[in-house]
């Protein structure tokens, strides 16, 4: 199974869409000890809809209220750049190697994720890595107080945890990766505005918090039809244990991805789906039963190294689009995305 770097580089560069997560199924500690890295430069359109997330720090949603608490949020369009890449240092004799990079670990809630690591070889029993992982200057946007209808006062997301891989399990193919992260939402008042308005008691805004904890274990398996066509099934299990028993759920999802990776071209294709369930029936509508909701997504990325004979530089468009419907309509959200960038590899 070859890779190269540039392929790993184009992958994780896919951080415009959800494929990135699947760049570590390519990791391979370079023979050589140094530096190396890419950078990746370009823009993004999207158009969003959420009444509960309003961008991060690169790509901000402008809206002044909601549609209502009993409607789905109106979409809005915007553009933004795109920078990001990895740097990295590799002890070649100790088959070690630090990074430091970022890439977008869930598009529909714009968590942006800023990781310090370290991998290991195994000697032919895989590759292990550990990474701090934090939001840091890029926190996701989020509402102050989503259920407030007449104004959307934002508040930042901050996350920071810890994340553990082991990529091709004694040569199997296999990936696993289990991530631990601290959930704090600055200035915290959901439901606020409706205990003040006599709508909701105050023991229910409780229920509401969003702080807390989120473990998520994910199991791959990269399976290569030839030097040029991959596939990898993968499967997501999460418990999100957040201060508020309305938000708090389990989570469950299944994604299928292709690779195609042949001379100068490249294209990664991706299906996603997961099912939440939460823990306690939402105060806010009190429907009789706990709310759910269903996330599918597809994405497609698409590489052409070398353009205008460029060395170490590669053209980068991708496309993106997830769908979050939830048995409250007030919780459905969409994303589609179209972005274009120049990678360059060191």
């Amino acid at each position: 199974m070859k890779m190269t770097k540039l392929t790993r580089a184009l992958l994780i560069a896919t951080c415009m869409t959800s494929a990135a997560t699947h760049a570590a199924s390519f990791n391979k500690i370079p023979e050589e000890s140094g530096f190396d890295g890419f950078l990746l430069v370009g823009g993004t359109f999207t158009n969003f809809s959420s009444n509960i997330v309003a961008g991060n720090s690169l790509t901000h949603v402008e809206h002044e209220s909601t549609n209502g608490l009993d409607e789905a949020p109106s979409s809005e369009n915007g553009i933004s750049s795109v920078l990001t890449g990895e740097l990295n240092y590799t002890f070649a004799d100790q088959g070690l190697q630090i990074y430091v990079g970022n890439e977008l670990e869930d598009v529909l809630r714009y968590d942006l994720a800023t990781k310090f690591g370290v991998r290991k070889d195994l000697n032919g029993k895989g590759i292990a890595r550990i990474a701090y992982i934090t939001s840091g200057v890029l926190p996701t946007h989020v509402y102050e107080d989503p259920f407030n209808v007449e104004s959307t006062h934002e508040a930042d997301r901050d996350m920071q945890g810890v994340q553990l891989g082991l990529d091709n399990l004694l040569g199997s193919g296999v990936n696993i990766e289990v991530s631990l992260k601290d959930i704090d939402v600055v200035e915290e008042n959901s439901g606020q505005s409706l205990v003040e308005s006599g709508a909701l008691e105050s023991n229910d805004q409780q229920l509401l918090k969003r702080t807390g904890t989120t473990t998520t274990a994910k199991v791959s398996y990269l399976h290569a039809f030839s030097g040029s066509h991959y596939i990898e099934p993968e499967f997501v299990a999460e418990r999100a244990d957040k201060d508020g028993g309305a938000i708090a759920h389990d989570r469950f999802g299944a994604s299928l991805s292709y690779f195609y990776l042949k001379g100068r071209f490249s294209l990664v294709g991706q299906l996603a789906y997961s099912h939440s369930e939460y823990d306690e029936i939402n105060p806010v509508w009190n429907m009789g039963e706990v709310g759910d909701n269903n996330i599918s997504a597809a994405s497609l990325v698409l590489s052409y190294a070398k353009p205008f004979g460029w060395e170490d530089t590669s053209f980068v468009t991708s496309f993106a689009y997830a769908n979050e419907n939830s048995n409250i309509d007030f919780y459905d959200a969409h994303i589609a995305t179209a972005s274009m960038g120049m990678l360059y590899q060191f």
